[in-house]
């Protein structure tokens, strides 16, 4: 499947909890991870693929914009969060930016992640519970 601007997505892996794992083909022309998870039996073509174009096009803008929610939310400076290694995750009904590295204890071992409603920041999530997907 290619998507207008940004590129064919291949299979990566099966994740957890029936998840299929999508990637571009080409992650390094955008330098950040992009993972599209579907649930097994589900058409990636479900997923708002134009808005994960606009996000790429943005991306600098929308990663500055997560960092600054986060710190707010948490009552902490940019520089004593050091977020970093920014990752686009896209679900059927949303996506997220997560930060897969920090100086944060819910950092440890998988980062935090940002919720978006279109371009707007909505919600902090500690992933240090979340599941490991394994390609």
């Amino acid at each position: 499947m290619t998507m207008q601007g940004v590129g064919p997505l291949v299979h990566v892996c099966d994740g957890p909890g029936g998840l299929v794992v999508w990637g571009l083909a080409e992650p390094e022309r955008w330098g950040v991870g992009v993972q599209v998870m579907v649930e097994a039996g589900e058409d990636v073509g479900a997923v708002d693929l134009d808005g994960l174009g606009e996000v790429l096009e943005h991306l600098d803008a929308v990663v500055a914009e997560a960092r600054r929610f986060v710190c707010a939310a948490w009552g902490v400076t940019e520089e004593a969060a050091a977020l970093d290694g920014p990752e686009v995750d896209v679900y059927v009904d949303g996506w997220m930016l997560r930060f897969a590295e920090g100086d944060l204890p819910c950092c440890e071992p998988f980062g935090v992640g940002v919720w978006f409603e279109g371009q707007r920041p909505v919600r902090v999530e500690d992933l240090s519970e979340a599941e490991e997907i394994v390609d």
